[in-house]
């Protein structure tokens, strides 16, 4: 026979870090699985022409640049094409504080309407704890187009975005570098197992510590009443 007292108060704060924590490992097994699948697939391209800037519908998504690990700001510019919005990220702003939106011009190649050429990245869906945006300054901390279209009062806007190249202060067009990282963060699939693994690891401790404690408190036992035995 079970006989099982839990503490009122040590059982509320164990259920509340329990669901951290798997919430935590959950959200780091997708990452695993979803890179898994994309590391065996290339990176969709596409180029586009014929095209308008729309400078004032700018929008800013912070970023670390994987090459130099550089804190900033990507810029993404929406382009109307056809009858879609696409939101090109274009450039690159290496500094902590916002940029404004009337300082920023689009990037030369846009303003000549040379051709966009990129990686067509559908964006991932953020952690739970990635910061809240700031819509009123044009501030993302994760990329979501269709709010980032609404933000902007723009229509039709694509659920996927163009990595367009970043100019460098040589004026030599490179890569975007988070296209190499499929617009994401650049850690490798293992690495989001491993995190995953700590995580559930961490919950089944845990309920283990929760358990031992009850048991050694008496207030949880397998056998019969002591006051039955003998």
């Amino acid at each position: 026979m079970i006989r099982f007292r839990p503490l009122p108060v040590m059982t509320l704060f164990t259920l509340i870090a329990l669901v951290a924590l798997v919430m935590l490992g959950r959200w780091q097994w997708e990452k695993y699985v979803i890179k898994s699948h994309a590391a065996h697939e290339p990176v969709a391209q596409m180029t586009i022409a014929n095209y308008q800037v729309l400078p004032e519908g700018v929008q800013f998504v912070n970023g670390v640049r994987p090459d130099t690990h550089e804190e900033g700001w990507r810029v993404f510019m929406p382009v109307q094409y056809g009858a879609t919005t696409v939101f090109v990220d274009s450039d690159f702003i290496a500094q902590i504080n916002p940029p404004k939106a009337g300082e920023i011009r689009p990037v030369a190649s846009l303003r000549a309407g040379a051709p966009i050429t990129g990686a067509s990245i559908r964006p991932e869906r953020p952690g739970p704890f990635v910061h809240a945006p700031l819509p009123l300054q044009r501030l993302w901390f994760y990329v979501d187009l269709a709010a980032m279209g609404r933000n902007a009062g723009l229509t039709n806007v694509t659920d996927y975005y163009i990595s367009g190249s970043y100019v460098g202060p040589d004026g030599r067009a490179d890569a975007n570098p988070f296209a190499l990282a499929h617009g994401a963060d650049v850690l490798p699939p293992a690495r989001h197992l491993g995190y995953a693994l700590t995580w559930y690891g961490l919950a089944l401790v845990l309920l283990i510590i929760y358990f031992a404690y009850h048991a050694n408190a008496g207030r949880l036992s397998l056998g019969p009443p002591r006051g039955n035995q003998g």
